[in-house]
Formats: C-alpha cells, structure tokens, sequence
C-alpha cells in the first residue's frame, strides 16, 4: 500500500516528489554512512515520503540522546510516515524553515540534515532558499547528505546541483552507486 501511495503522489505532485518508488533500506545504508548515529546529538531529514531513512535511522539512535525530526510537506506522505512512526516527530513544513523548527526543539544547530529531497528538479531559487538555511543550520563539520538517480547523473539539473552542493559545503563526495535500489542511486556526502 504504502508503494502504491508514493506513486500515487508522484504523479500528483511530480515537482517536489521526485522519485517512481519509494527508496530501499540499501540507499539509507549509504545516506547516512558518513554519520556517526552513537555519536550525533541532533539528525534532520528532508523529505520523510513512506519513512524509509526515517526508519532507518530511527532504528540506530538512542532517541532519550538524540534528537531526531522529519519535515515531509505533502499531506498523504505525512500521515502514511506519522502513522508508521509514531515515536518520530515529522514535521508538515518546509526544509526552508529548519532553523526555526531547531530552535522550538532548544537547539542551535544540527550536526545532520539527511535529504531525500529532490534537488535537481527544483527552480535555483527553492534550492537556495532551502540549502542556505541548511548550511547555517549544520554545525562546524556537519554533515549533508542526498542523492540522484543513476539515470540522471549527467542531466542539467543534476549537474547543476552537483556544482552548488560543491559551492555550499566544503567537502562533497559520491558514494558507490546503490544498484539495489529502484532506480539505481548515487548518494552525494557533504561536509560544512
């Protein structure tokens, strides 16, 4: 059911929910591997959609030392991630407004903000209105992960967000790509 939701908003919302399927457990492997979950005491995620990394990482941390919410701004993928995971809080706003939901939550600063937001496809603007916030949010040496579709790795748009993660972050890695996952993924790691 929850696959067949995802699709569903797809086709209604293609512009800011980017993929065919939801991501598999593979892809969460890799979207958090630079992150120490033992060690973090504050993790954000963009784009919650069916609550796949959601999971995932709420399944590793201590939650009583780590803080840990969600934004996820369409309705039906709210509600479907809120039900599933009760115990983590996802947030019906924008990513833009981070810096306002870290300091409801009494803290300055993330030491991660994990996205599966679909970055190519959005207008410069929205992603600068949402990557600056981000930067300011992450802590000294934080870290920014997200990923693109094997498939799209060399159109304009991915191109195009490749050279601004590049110009926002002072370190930007790929991972390996994530052949298990439909479509096969890449994992952009960033460090501020």
């Amino acid at each position: 059911m929850k696959t067949l939701e995802f699709i569903s908003q797809c086709i209604k919302h293609p512009s800011y929910v980017g993929a065919i399927a939801p991501s598999t457990e593979k892809l969460a492997v890799q979207m958090v591997a630079p992150v120490d979950l033992n060690k973090v005491d504050t993790i954000v995620e963009y784009g919650a959609g069916t609550g796949v990394f959601t999971q995932y990482i709420a399944n590793r941390i201590d939650q009583n030392k780590t803080m840990f919410f969600s934004f996820e701004i369409d309705d039906k993928l709210h509600k479907i991630c809120s039900q599933l995971l009760p115990d983590v809080e996802i947030i019906k706003d924008s990513a833009a407004n981070i810096k306002e939901q870290l300091k409801k939550h009494g803290k300055e600063h993330a030491d991660a903000v994990i996205s599966g937001l679909p970055w190519a496809i959005f207008p410069d603007k929205l992603q600068d209105e949402i990557l600056n916030p981000t930067v300011e949010a992450l802590a000294d040496g934080g870290v920014f992960t997200t990923f693109t579709y094997l498939h799209g790795f060399y159109l304009p748009g991915a191109c195009k967000i490749r050279k601004k993660l590049k110009m926002y972050f002072s370190e930007f890695h790929l991972s390996p790509v994530v052949w298990t996952n439909f479509p096969p993924a890449i994992v952009y790691w960033c460090k501020k």
